[in-house]
């Protein structure tokens, strides 16, 4: 007998439900376990670009080449593509300096190896004596220092000296010029050629700007001889005190390098660095046609540099650098947690990246072949969904997020222009006036006086205006129109630039430098606190408007108009402006605490430096009103009492 089972209705109900639900445990359990949970990582970080510095500066004659880090970025011939050789001078001695530190080398501490001075030393001293050429006293028997010895090098360019340290270190000239092509070589420094001699006195040694550039950073990268060619005055056996002949040394940053000249072999050559942070930069200028050009020059050019290639915030600390994305986070921000801060020009060569350690990691940055790192972090950080997400991801659940929404961008915003002025000795010469250590903004008045020596050693450090841009002298018994190397630069752009506005017209000087003050019954002028002491310091007049210097003129002479709305553009200020005068006195108000200063003169005009200018002229610390000097340096915390003389 057949028996049948029958499947109810209830029971396929059953089964189908199971079968469904089977269906649902295995789409369920393969979107489960194959949802993709890893984070992207998205670099969203780009440098920041600079200026240019190609054709920094338009140089007339002879050629420069400009170096950052031993890599040559710009020059008059490098971007022609053409190295053009000349003879080196004196800047030779540069390559003999790092050869001796090579082969007999000494620490900051030590003195190095000593040297005796023989019959040849003495017989190749006068040699040069009667050839005229720099040289360093010296006596049979004498014992000098390594050290000693390439302080004579570098400060007075002892030519003597040089073939003396090549020939003890090495034995020869001949073995001085193997060593020294030989370590040249491995420097990667093809275009200079080592003459007959150790000092560049003979035109036989030859290099290029570009060459010169690399080989003076080479020299400030040594820590002894970056101290001596950053030294001003020293003292040596037999000599005495020498000074150094670079004398814009302390100017615009320079530390160093090194002077040439041979006549017209050469011309006038001049190797100058300075520090950008924690990089080295360094000019060559080669062939100059005046001692004075070269400086002047070297002035421009490295104060084109220093506006053109400077230190900037690369990134900020909490600044945006990429992101993760994922559909259980959405856009997670990887921001930095410092600061960077560098040197960067658009030539630069450049990358960056980004690498993460799951929360944390490094912003990578790499700016011609200098490695920098910045941590990062990622803001709430989830390496892995949570079961209840990843649940409710497999039913298409996303993370809320903004639709159609643009990608966020970041800009970087520029640093406020910081308030630092430069404060360096502007002069070798001693005085018991505290504000000597200002620079730019040493105060000279009846409280803040100096000393007749100070006044003739700061009279040798200043050149004349009239030799090196033509700036004429209208009443010649008050000066020799001599000015600081620095200022000289700044009042020829400053004269240039009024005589460009009024086609025909000229400013002339009444007097720059002063070595005794005057007579007219105002204490401020008298000998000893006279601000043309100074070496910084100019009267200025458009002889168009005749020859008095009379405040009652101010409103018939257009140049002291401009000079008082423009003048700060090019470091300079007017010294005594009519808000601070106090009026007409036997005595001047300058005695007041407050800095009033006693004077009213339209036309004394004093270099500052451009940053110090701007403050002053614009009167950050006077309300927006022009400011003097004296409020200006007490209100920046730099004197301690304006009516005592003393500093901070």
């Amino acid at each position: 007998m057949e028996i049948r089972k029958h499947i109810s209705a209830k029971q396929k109900i059953l089964l189908f439900a199971l079968f469904v639900f089977v269906l649902f445990l295995t789409w369920f359990l393969v979107r489960f376990f194959t949802i993709d949970t890893s984070l992207t990582l998205i670099n969203d970080y780009k440098l920041p670009g600079s200026n240019s510095l190609k054709d920094i500066y338009d140089l007339e004659e002879g050629d420069y080449a400009i170096a950052i880090d031993g890599k040559v970025v710009t020059g008059k011939s490098f971007e022609l593509g053409q190295a053009e050789t000349r003879p080196t001078a004196s800047t030779a001695k540069m390559i003999l300096g790092l050869a001796v530190m090579r082969e007999k080398p000494f620490s900051l501490e030590e003195s190095g190896e000593t040297l005796t001075i023989s019959a040849d030393d003495y017989a190749r001293y006068v040699w040069y004596v009667r050839n005229d050429g720099s040289n360093a006293a010296v006596r049979v028997g004498e014992e000098i220092s390594e050290y000693d010895a390439l302080a004579e090098v570098f400060l007075v360019s002892a030519n003597n000296m040089a073939d003396s340290l090549a020939i003890w270190a090495f034995g020869s000239l001949d073995n001085y010029r193997e060593a020294a092509t030989n370590m040249l070589t491995e420097w990667g420094i093809k275009n200079t050629v080592i003459g007959e001699d150790a000092s560049g006195f003979s035109d036989t040694t030859t290099s290029t700007a570009e060459d010169l550039a690399i080989i003076g950073q080479k020299v400030l990268e040594n820590p002894v001889l970056k101290e001596i060619v950053g030294t001003k005055t020293y003292t040596v056996p037999v000599m005495g005190t020498i000074t150094n002949t670079n004398q814009i040394l302390g100017k615009n940053r320079i530390i160093g390098v090194k002077t040439g000249f041979i006549g017209d072999a050469s011309g006038y050559c001049l190797i100058s660095g300075y520090l950008e942070g924690e990089h080295i930069i360094t000019l060559a200028l080669m062939n100059a046609s005046t001692r004075w050009d070269s400086f002047a020059e070297s002035l421009a050019i490295t104060d084109k540099m220093q506006e053109t290639a400077k230190t900037q915030r690369i990134v900020s600390d909490g600044e945006k650098i990429g992101h993760y994305e994922s559909w259980w986070t959405g856009d997670i921000d990887i921001k930095a947690t410092e600061d960077l801060d560098e040197l960067l020009w658009a030539e630069a060569t450049t990358s960056e990246a980004l690498n993460m350690y799951e929360e944390t990691g490094t912003l990578e940055i790499n700016i011609n072949d200098h490695n920098y790192k910045v941590n990062v972090r990622a803001d709430e950080y989830q390496k892995q969904p949570t079961f209840f997400e990843k649940i409710m991801h497999v039913f298409g659940w996303e993370k809320e997020t903004e639709e159609n929404s643009e990608p966020e961008i970041f800009a970087k915003e520029e640093d406020a222009e910081k308030d630092v002025i430069s404060i360096e000795p502007i002069t070798n010469a001693e005085s018991d006036n505290c504000t000597i250590k200002f620079g730019n903004l040493m105060l000279i008045n009846p409280n803040f006086m100096v000393e007749n020596d100070f006044i003739a050693a700061r009279k040798s450090e200043l050149v004349s205006i009239y030799e090196l841009y033509g700036i004429v002298e209208g009443n010649p018994y008050n000066g020799d129109n001599l000015l600081d190397v620095e200022a000289a630069v700044h009042i020829n752009d400053m004269i240039n630039a009024y005589m460009e506005e009024y086609p025909g017209h000229v400013i002339e000087t009444r007097s720059c430098f002063r070595s005794v003050g005057t007579n007219c019954g105002r204490l401020c002028a008298a000998t000893g606190a006279s601000d043309h002491h100074t070496g910084l310091t100019c009267d200025l007049l458009d002889p168009v408007y005749g020859t008095s210097l009379d405040t009652d003129l101010y409103d018939q002479h257009i140049e002291w108009q401009w000079l008082k709305e423009n003048s700060y553009k090019y470091g300079f200020i007017d010294r005594f402006p009519v808000a601070w005068a106090g009026g007409p006195m036997s005595e001047p108000l300058n005695v007041d605490e407050n800095g009033s200063t006693g004077l009213y003169e339209t036309w004394h005009y004093r270099y500052v430096g451009i940053p110090a200018a701007t403050e002053i002229a614009t009167g950050k610390y006077n309300n927006g009103e022009y400011d003097s000097l004296e409020h200006y340096l007490e209100a920046k915390g730099l004197i301690g009492d304006l009516k005592s003389g003393t500093c901070e």
